[in-house]
């Protein structure tokens, strides 16, 4: 739960209002607008991530909960004009910046304090839209977010617990749709990771097809293995990325961000690295 909110002193609050140090998330206390907690968000940002592992993870749970009221706004409008409007990427990347936030705070989460995570923080995002009388993800919109980001979490941790070395993109920054870069320490190999469902999987291939880029046998022998690799091109640049098909019926469930077995995705990135040379 977000701390007591402290009694607010008119007198004090241009000095308070955005701290140059973050002791703690009770500085969200002194958001009182939509402006406000933007105006935080940025000063955030402005700041080193810390280096003390309790701080960084206090630091994160802080900007997630500060941009979350933005990112409610983008995930309306989103929901609002499916089919594009003038400012969708704008949104998007808004949602996709929110997006890294949270897969951070779980990051610099201590495995022990996972159980119950989401909840809380649902708790401590649904105050702080209260209190700046915006919009709230609802129940179907949070849980979308965090099994999404759940599977992607989870393909990370269950990497690096399989001996891979394995870093987070920061999403803003790419675009290629690589949630991850996984290398195998025997080869050298490097895969662009893009975790998908199986029905997203299943209906990125389909696009594929169409658009030419893969053929029908690929389709099915992709639809077999659970992961296909394809040569994706902006401007001047090229990058393979593999889709990986995330499973529960062959990688197992997952649960507090973590699956419960690792060995299934170990085998499936081994397959992976396998096919390529």
């Amino acid at each position: 739960m977000l701390s007591k909110w402290r009694r607010f002193l008119p007198g004090k609050r241009a000095e308070s209002k955005f701290p140059t140090s973050l002791p703690g998330s009770n500085r969200l206390s002194t958001i009182r607008s939509l402006d406000d907690a933007n105006n935080f968000v940025a000063q955030l940002k402005a700041q080193s991530e810390p280096k003390d592992q309790i701080a960084k993870q206090e630091y994160y749970r802080t900007l997630v909960l500060a941009q979350t009221p933005k990112a409610v706004l983008a995930q309306i409008q989103m929901d609002k004009h499916k089919h594009g409007y003038r400012n969708r990427e704008k949104r998007l990347y808004e949602l996709i910046d929110f997006n890294d936030s949270f897969v951070s705070y779980v990051l610099a989460t201590p495995h022990a304090q996972l159980p119950g995570l989401a909840e809380k923080l649902q708790v401590d995002m649904t105050t702080l839209c209260r209190k700046l009388d915006t919009p709230m993800f609802t129940n179907l919109q949070f849980e979308a977010i965090v099994r999404g980001l759940s599977r992607e979490i989870a393909v990370y941790r269950g990497s690096l617990h399989r001996g891979f070395k394995a870093r987070m993109t920061n999403r803003t920054e790419d675009a290629f749709g690589i949630d991850m870069v996984i290398t195998q320490p025997e080869t050298g190999k490097t895969l662009n990771i893009d975790c998908k469902t199986p029905p997203a999987f299943r209906h990125r291939m389909e696009d594929l097809l169409k658009d030419g880029r893969i053929t029908e046998q690929q389709l099915l022998a992709a639809d077999e293995a659970d992961f296909i690799t394809t040569e994706h091109r902006r401007n001047d640049e090229r990058v393979n990325v593999t889709m990986l098909c995330i499973r529960p019926d062959t990688l197992g469930e997952i649960i507090d961000f973590t699956f419960t077995d690792t060995a299934p995705l170990a085998l499936l990135l081994n397959k992976v690295f396998d096919s390529i040379s």
